[in-house]
């Protein structure tokens, strides 16, 4: 492992020098505000993705996937650098990454690949193409034809349907912007050596427990879309288990062969994506509102789910295998204490080694 002040000191040239054959072109692609309980993958998606669908069928798939953050700023510097953002700086929405921090582009430049916008031109491999799709509408979907999940009240059923009908239409429009950058890979003849990475940067709620937006610790939130194509060494599957935005980095890397920099938080999944053995992570971490009085944190362990407020009081517990609409909280259920207690236990265990003392 590079340490971290090695790193950044690096010459560019003499580490770009290093043999560039057999490296695959890496294209991020990051969807904003596609929420993973809409995923093609879901088996129960009311969102028209024809091409992720297809995508899906040869990518490896991450049904469980969690934001670091459900905010859009704070997860996507999550993403970029495999860092949380209470390390990373980026608290808020509009803020901006510690001096610093590595991102995955500085990562790959440094090791020869060459930053592009598109395909035109031929570009030189390796190659490094990041995409934030645009939520332009598609064509509207009918609000009287949305079938809303069980836990939008009744009161917030009209609200809700137009919202959805809005995000389903802007999913469907991310979906063709999507297909188009598949298209390119195609035409350039590179799809076979281009490791694409398919994320969301946050979820919404969008009527779910009678609430708008996002920053929640419901599953509406934080809940993404994660899924790697990388037909050279790799086959369709579908994984049960539960992954992080954070984790993207140290995967690509992985998976491009390269050595991981000090300080990274996030877990590399490469050994599993290549049929072999590794470390698998035992939880997820979470964590939202940071730098208010509303911060909380979260742990997901197997089923379970486990909420705390900024002062680390426990303010929702809930088992997604019996109850995945998160309707009943178990925290005050005396039964559940047994489980509470241990799930705490992990949550400061992953408060400790993720160097996460803003509060306890």
């Amino acid at each position: 492992m590079i340490p971290r002040r090695a790193f950044l000191a690096a010459p560019l040239i003499p580490l770009a020098m290093r043999a560039a054959e057999n490296k695959p072109n890496v294209a991020l692609v990051i969807a904003p505000g596609w929420r993973g309980v809409d995923a093609p993958w879901s088996g129960d998606s009311p969102v028209a993705a024809p091409n992720l669908s297809k995508f899906a069928e040869g990518a490896a798939v991450f049904p469980r996937a969690y934001a670091c953050d459900p905010a859009t700023d704070p997860a996507r510097s999550g993403i970029l650098t495999g860092r949380y953002p209470h390390v990373n700086g980026v608290l808020t929405d509009g803020g901006a990454l510690r001096a610093e921090e590595v991102t995955l582009d500085a990562v790959l430049k440094l090791a020869g690949y060459s930053a592009v916008d598109s395909l035109e031109g031929a570009p030189r491999a390796p190659f490094f193409w990041k995409v934030t799709l645009e939520a332009s509408r598609a064509a509207p979907v009918d609000p009287a034809k949305i079938r809303l999940r069980d836990n939008v009240p009744k009161d917030f059923e009209d609200k809700a349907r137009k919202a959805l009908a809005a995000r389903y239409a802007d999913c469907t429009a991310m979906d063709a912007q999507f297909g188009k950058v598949l298209s390119a890979l195609d035409r350039a003849g590179v799809a076979n050596d281009t490791m694409v990475v398919f994320t969301s940067d946050r979820g919404e709620q969008l009527g779910s427990h009678g609430l708008e937006g996002a920053g929640v610790a419901y599953e509406e939130s934080t809940r993404i879309l994660f899924a790697i194509r990388f037909p050279r060494v790799m086959s369709g599957s579908a994984s049960d288990m539960a992954a992080s935005q954070v984790d993207i980095l140290p995967t690509v890397l992985g998976l491009c062969g390269e050595p991981m920099f000090e300080g990274i938080q996030g877990h590399d999944l490469s050994p599993f994506l290549m049929g072999g053995t590794g470390e698998r992570p035992e939880s997820v971490y979470v964590e939202g509102k940071l730098d208010t009085k509303e911060e909380w944190r979260m742990v997901v362990v197997g089923s379970d789910k486990l909420v705390v407020d900024a002062e680390g009081a426990v303010t929702q517990l809930f088992n997604l295998a019996s109850d995945p609409l998160e309707k009943k909280n178990l925290a005050s259920d005396a039964p559940a204490q047994l489980r509470r207690d241990s799930l705490l236990a992990v949550l400061r265990a992953r408060r400790s080694g993720l160097l996460d003392f803003r509060r306890r």
